[in-house]
């Protein structure tokens, strides 16, 4: 297991985090083209990241690996409504580790800073959303103690016809 430091993140590190960010969405849309950013989705991410720094509800941590940036992770707290308890709740955004430094304990690293931040600020709860077509990151996420809480659903209102075959065994209409 490597110990990296784990740190806030600073403006110098908004390029590499943004990397990564990229390299975690084409992961995604891999497993599940619905998950594909905007064309200028890196943009839009960048002025989120850079607000979300500043935001005092909000925690942006990175893990660094002698002077090599090598994963991030974005927590912030957040509001159930007031039919809700608890009202307070931590949300894990993200969490993403460069390829090359996986399996080697730095998200379980970040993910128990960002845990300690959520507890400081009071929140008793962490919720998060994970790809259902993840299994990987089920399983880590499972590892943190986490439980499935809600299915979120799907549906397109304009749906795709699917390709028609007039090859063997097709029915022409």
């Amino acid at each position: 297991m490597v110990q990296a430091k784990i740190r806030r993140a600073e403006q110098s590190d908004l390029e590499e985090v943004l990397d990564l960010w990229v390299e975690m969405m084409t992961y995604h849309v891999q497993l599940d083209p619905r998950l594909r950013p905007s064309p200028d989705g890196r943009e839009h991410f960048r002025s989120t990241l850079q607000e979300w720094m500043s935001d005092d509800r909000c925690c942006v941590l990175v893990a660094d690996e002698g002077a090599q940036l090598v994963g991030y992770t974005i927590g912030r707290l957040s509001e159930n409504p007031p039919v809700m308890e608890p009202r307070l709740f931590g949300h894990v955004s993200d969490i993403c580790v460069a390829p090359a430094w996986r399996r080697k304990g730095i998200a379980r690293q970040m993910f128990a800073a960002l845990r300690q931040w959520l507890k400081q600020q009071g929140a008793t709860t962490v919720q998060l959303h994970v790809a259902a077509q993840n299994p990987g990151a089920q399983s880590f996420w499972r590892e943190m103690g986490f439980s499935p809480f809600m299915t979120c659903m799907w549906l397109d209102l304009e749906p795709q016809e699917p390709e028609q075959s007039s090859g063997p065994g097709s029915r022409e209409h």
